[in-house]
């Protein structure tokens, strides 16, 4: 029984060949496994051997065993999306309402192009009473994405046996940790960094290409704000550019609750129409949905998302008169526990979600054209070409709505460990992956069109002193 239980469930624990007395590996491997058996016995609270003790990642393995890999490479996968705040946004391919799409094809094909589509509503009344469609049919029309993927990798070396001696820390434990946290990091400045019209980051020489890099569309960002009180600078209209935002006062360009419903009006009425984005009940996701990209579960809302600098969130909470956002929330704001999904948004304003986000990015001028003073940058990336006015300060919140972007795997992070100077453990993880911000070519052509479901919104902000 211990050999058939052990020879046909090889595949959840890993290679079972080197124990159960009813099945014996006489390979190479199998003879190295019942070696390492014998010379790593782990030894229970009791000073037994443990028979399955050896097969727990954290005790198990010896450093560059391969059968680590796998268990490995999970554990500092799933460490890095709990820790990541677009995790809960995350949907499978098919998923229409979804904020980031994540598409899983490229791991089991060849290739380094992934290609979206999206589809384009027929259009037209159809014929009525006695008509003929013949001759009258409607056309098909599907818009496509293509989106890149590229390497990302980092690794850990320890700094040598006298310094593991002298601490506490476990190497491969730390490196688990230490490297999915890393993960996190990446993954979501990419996401971040693809929503807002960034660029990628360049680092130990290696260009890093894992963002599809797009610019906002003009059509797509709005430049300005309000006062406390209310009123929309320019008379709503956008002032075109960063620079020109020093036309107005500080004061007068500032994010607030009139401004957001400006902005969502903007969406609805774009074309494509911008759709809200549904979020589900992550109490009832185990970690197997969250690893595939399916976040299931019932519908809790749909809503659009607002990401937020948290001194565009000073301004909003500094509005004034009936209107104002402290009025609102008393007199309309979700109460109670509702749904988990709300616990972590800053508030809930006609159908908008807001979040206080830290990595909404800021730009601050100060004379010149450096890249700390402009979102928008010239070709070679070396100057901003709308560097903001010298002493002021502007935001960039992101209003967005379903399938705003797309995030496609080529390979998911791996965790492979080897030595260095033959005794000095090292951990690499390397994956392959693109994200991009949607925006679809037209139906039978390669020519771009809008951002599909995210509207850029740049405000001043008044500093902290």
């Amino acid at each position: 029984m211990k050999g058939a239980f052990f020879g046909e469930h090889d595949g959840f624990f890993g290679d079972f060949g080197c124990i159960g007395q009813g099945f014996h590996d006489g390979s190479k491997q199998g003879r190295i496994d019942r070696a390492m058996a014998k010379q790593e016995a782990a030894v229970g609270f009791l000073g037994q051997t443990s028979m399955f003790r050896q097969y727990f990642v954290d005790t198990s393995y010896a450093f560059a065993d391969p059968r680590a890999q796998t268990e490995w490479s999970d554990a500092v996968y799933i460490f890095g999306l709990e820790n990541m705040f677009f995790t809960p946004f995350l949907g499978a391919k098919g998923d229409r309402n979804a904020l980031v799409v994540v598409d899983n094809a490229m791991q089991t094909r060849k290739g380094g192009t992934i290609i979206f589509e999206a589809h384009t509503p027929i259009s037209g009344g159809g014929q009525g009473d006695d008509g003929n469609t013949t001759g009258n049919e409607a056309q098909i029309k599907r818009r496509n994405m293509s989106m890149t993927i590229h390497q990302r990798s980092q690794s850990t070396v320890s700094a040598g046996a006298l310094s593991e001696q002298l601490t506490a820390s476990e190497f491969r434990g730390d490196s688990r940790n230490d490297l999915g946290e890393w993960l996190s990091e990446a993954m979501e400045d990419d996401l971040n960094t693809s929503a807002y019209g960034g660029y990628n980051e360049n680092s130990g020489g290696a260009a890093i290409q894992t963002i599809n890099e797009s610019y906002p569309t003009s059509d797509r960002i709005y430049y300005g704000g309000q006062n406390a009180a209310g009123s929309i600078s320019n008379s709503g209209v956008s002032f075109g550019t960063d620079a020109l935002l020093s036309a107005d006062t500080t004061a007068n360009n500032l994010m607030g609750t009139t401004l957001m419903e400006a902005i969502k009006r903007r969406m609805i009425a774009s074309v494509p129409r911008m759709r809200p984005v549904g979020l589900h009940d992550l109490t009832k996701v185990n970690d197997d949905d969250v690893r595939s990209g399916k976040n299931l579960g019932p519908v809790l809302a749909k809503v659009f998302i607002v990401l937020l600098s948290p001194l565009q969130i000073k301004s909003i909470r500094a509005e004034t008169g009936d209107s104002s956002w402290k009025v609102m929330q008393q007199n309309a704001n979700i109460r109670g526990n509702l749904n988990p999904i709300f616990t972590g948004a800053s508030f809930y304003h006609d159908g908008m979600l807001a979040f206080e986000y830290d990595r909404v990015p800021l730009r601050t001028g100060a004379g010149g054209v450096t890249l700390a003073e402009g979102f928008l940058l010239n070709a070679g990336r070396t100057a901003t070409t709308d560097a903001v006015a010298s002493g002021r300060t502007v935001a960039r919140a992101l209003f967005m709505g379903a399938q705003a972007l797309a995030f496609g795997w080529a390979m998911k992070p791996r965790w492979s460990e080897d030595m260095v100077d033959n005794d000095i453990p090292k951990i690499k993880v390397n994956m392959l992956y693109g994200t991009k911000k949607s925006i679809f070519n037209a139906h039978g052509t390669e020519t771009p069109g809008s951002d599909e479901a995210i509207y850029a919104v740049d405000t001043e902000v008044i500093v902290d002193a």
